[in-house]
């Protein structure tokens, strides 16, 4: 009996992992605070597509409506991934890879600007590492982006995603809130 239980309770956890029913991996969630965000969640993203699906709208509607509870929202970041997990130094991602995370931002960005009313929202695509320039000027998306990387947020090579790949990012994309 006990062995049943137990590889019903392992089922039942892989099942929830895979199924993206999950907490927030402790590194995203850390990499969030460190860039001041009040709220960090992430969403899933189908292979391929760029379109949101109901679960991740309902996601973005909760994690939305709950930060307006609290106060009011000064702006929202959201790092999109493409298929693949955040580039190596020295790697450079495809011009598919590019778009689809770009066409995810966008996706994101349009869902709460036009439904959710939030009027900044900045876009990341974590396809492409900051460069030379972006680092030397130190923006913003070479903040998010090291912040990110070095936190272990934005995990480059299958050692880095952890036990059940719990720490991938690819098909996904974090989105942090900012309060007022």
């Amino acid at each position: 009996m006990k062995m049943q239980t137990m590889t019903i309770s392992l089922a039942l956890i892989i099942g929830l992992i895979s199924n993206g029913a999950y907490a927030l991996d402790s590194a995203t969630e850390s990499a969030g605070k460190t860039l001041g965000a009040k709220m960090t969640s992430e969403i899933s993203f189908d292979e391929g597509k760029s379109t949101l699906t109901e679960s991740a709208k309902n996601d973005i509607r909760n994690m939305v409506n709950e930060a307006k509870k609290s106060g009011k929202i000064d702006e929202m970041k959201v790092a999109a991934w493409a298929d693949r997990e955040y580039p190596t130094e020295g790697a450079k991602a495809s011009k598919q890879d590019i778009n689809l995370a770009n066409d995810r931002a966008k996706a994101v960005k349009n869902f709460i600007k036009d439904e959710l009313k939030v009027s900044s929202v900045d876009t990341y695509n974590m396809t492409e590492r900051p460069n030379a320039l972006q680092k030397f000027m130190r923006t913003d998306t070479a903040k998010t982006k090291t912040a990110m990387e070095e936190g272990g947020a934005a995990p480059r090579t299958s050692d880095e995603t952890g036990f059940f790949n719990q720490k991938a990012k690819s098909s996904k994309a974090v989105i942090m809130i900012y309060m007022k």
